[in-house]
């Protein structure tokens, strides 16, 4: 009896690690807070902040992708075309990943005008792509909600011959005001789960 109590302790014991989530994409890195406008969202460790001037002065040392080099500067430049309060975080192992955060009007979201919002979104960022020569695919675009705000995201690819940029646009609406997050990395992370939770505070 205490055999078979065994051997079946250990077979629960082996499946449910089976049957146990894997940690894949953001899970599986350190994690590090960071703040905004009283807002906290989780990147991965290796985020920091940055002024724009550091981020031009880093952009220009990269070495054999002038036209991303070109791509991350008019992304600034349209960001601070916005004239509203934002932040840079990036990525110290590769300046290539890094996410610009800002303020942007509060938008009443419904369905109807979340799904014109993506389209418009993905319009715009498509004749962006044409102007900047690189081509441009739509990954998904989808609007999601929590208890306290509706979220609209956008994902979509850059590409330039072998070189390839993952981007993603989020609105994030709430009573509080809004928040919009580009993201720019060339490992496929959209940080969606932090902007969840960003979203449910």
């Amino acid at each position: 009896m205490k055999k078979f109590l065994l051997l079946l302790t250990s077979i629960l014991l082996v499946s449910c690690q089976m049957f146990e989530p894997k940690k894949e994409g953001f899970a599986k890195f350190s994690k590090n807070k960071i703040e905004f406008k009283n807002n906290t969202i989780v990147l991965t460790s290796d985020y920091v902040k940055s002024t724009p001037e550091e981020f031009k002065s880093k952009i220009d040392l990269l070495e054999g992708t002038p036209k991303f080099k070109n791509v991350a500067l008019a992304e600034l430049k349209k960001i601070e075309n916005k004239k509203v309060d934002f932040e840079i975080f990036v990525d110290e192992t590769n300046i290539e990943n890094y996410v610009f955060i800002y303020t942007c009007d509060f938008y009443q979201f419904d369905e109807h005008r979340a799904a014109r919002v993506v389209q418009a979104l993905s319009d715009q960022l498509k004749n962006e792509a044409n102007k900047q020569e690189v081509k441009f695919k739509r990954i998904h675009g989808r609007y999601f909600f929590t208890p306290t705000s509706k979220v609209v995201k956008l994902k979509y690819l850059k590409a330039y011959k072998k070189d390839k940029k993952f981007q993603t646009e989020y609105i994030v609406a709430s009573k509080s005001g809004g928040i919009g997050l580009s993201i720019s990395n060339t490992e496929d992370i959209d940080f969606e789960n932090s902007v969840k939770h960003l979203a449910s505070k």
